[in-house]
């Protein structure tokens, strides 16, 4: 199963919902990683083995050899139901993909 790291624009609460359902998730927060550049965050999941949830395409198109599973805010519901929703993606991503490539991924949002 796919272990995940929730980039800052996502809200903590995401990887708790994760990992009441079975999955391993951190945010950025819960490992020190809260204002560091993107390519701190990408050597970080890709040191620990973890997909990268962001919604920041431009800033990491530049990376290789990680899972990077691209999210937009906008596709998600807003407010406080964001976490749950976002979970509610992932969950469905990770059993559609339980051995992802390395690389960009577009979760369907719907």
């Amino acid at each position: 199963m796919t272990a995940f790291l929730i980039d800052e624009m996502f809200p903590p609460a995401t990887a708790e919902l994760l990992r009441e359902d079975g999955h391993d998730a951190v945010h950025v927060f819960d490992v020190g990683l809260q204002a560091a550049d993107d390519a701190q965050v990408a050597a970080a999941a890709r040191a620990y083995g973890r997909a990268v949830v962001t919604e920041n395409v431009v800033d990491f198109s530049v990376e290789r050899d990680v899972v990077l599973v691209f999210v937009l805010k906008r596709n998600l519901p807003a407010g406080g139901a964001q976490a749950a929703g976002l979970a509610k993606v992932l969950d469905r991503w990770a059993h559609a993909n339980p051995q992802p490539y390395l690389g960009p991924h577009w979760p369907p949002t719907d």
